[in-house]
């Protein structure tokens, strides 16, 4: 199923978005290479995008159950081969476009009651302006009892030769076999990202990290590109994800690690 794009543009750098699916960013490129990997033509799943929207949770929910003021709550799960529900709802769900200028969008989702049993609404907005991208994200509950809420951002980089990640950190979430946080190890682990580290390894990483400043260089050598990418100071983990047999890696600021509300 083909989905109706809608296109930015400022200066060298342009995007394309996909509203339709879950908001996601097709592509995002500047002086016509990409920053983000390129979605395929034809794409109908969120995991096949450049980027996607978090909320009202990031990461996983371990079997989706979780416990609210006394209210049991279970949510299903979301995706193909995985034991627990992932990443909220607002990436599997059509957007509503509410504005739509040459370099800036806003768009708007909102939750009506099911098995996450609060309504709420999401909305972002993407601006470009010169050589950078701007993303906010929000989310407001529209319920009358309280609703756990977290947000994060979810972009695919390609894992070129050379591809490097520089940022610091206080410590990382270490996990079980279904990558679910179990212990909480100071430092860094699998790569020395203070020093800017490759990020192909030969290891899965899946992992959240805390005590991140809100500040990341990433080095794309084949594509020319050195990236900063900065977050709020809401977003104080940054989660790695990087599988060692595939082409892309993602480096996701997120408000909460997984499995926060448990």
């Amino acid at each position: 199923m083909a989905h109706e794009s809608l296109s930015l543009a400022d200066g060298e750098l342009t995007l394309e978005l996909l509203p339709g699916l879950g908001a996601a960013v097709a592509t995002l490129r500047y002086q016509g290479r990409d920053v983000l990997r390129p979605t395929p033509p034809g794409a109908s799943d969120p995991f096949d995008t450049a980027a996607f929207a978090l909320v009202p949770f990031a990461n996983r929910i371990a079997d989706g159950r979780f416990r609210v003021g006394g209210r049991e709550v279970t949510i299903p799960r979301n995706a193909p081969g995985q034991a627990h529900p992932l990443h909220g709802h607002g990436w599997r769900r059509p957007w509503r476009v509410d504005e739509a200028a040459r370099d800036r969008a806003a768009l708007s989702y909102e939750h009506v009651p099911d098995d996450w049993p609060w309504a709420y609404a999401a909305t972002q907005t993407l601006s470009l302006r010169d050589d950078s991208l701007e993303m906010a994200l929000s989310v407001e509950n529209r319920d009358s009892t309280p609703m756990p809420a977290g947000l994060g951002w979810h972009p695919y980089f390609h894992k070129g030769r050379g591809a490097t990640l520089r940022a610091h950190f206080e410590g990382v979430w270490l996990t079980d076999e279904e990558s679910l946080p179990v212990r909480l190890a100071h430092g860094t682990r699998f790569a020395q990202w203070g020093r800017g580290d490759e990020l192909a390894r030969p290891e899965l990483i899946d992992h959240c990290h805390t005590g991140w400043p809100g500040v990341a260089e990433i080095l794309l050598p084949q594509e020319r590109l050195r990236l900063a990418l900065t977050a709020s100071r809401a977003l104080r983990w940054l989660h790695i994800y990087s599988p060692p047999a595939l082409d892309f890696f993602c480096v996701e600021p997120v408000s909460q690690m997984p499995n926060a509300v448990n």
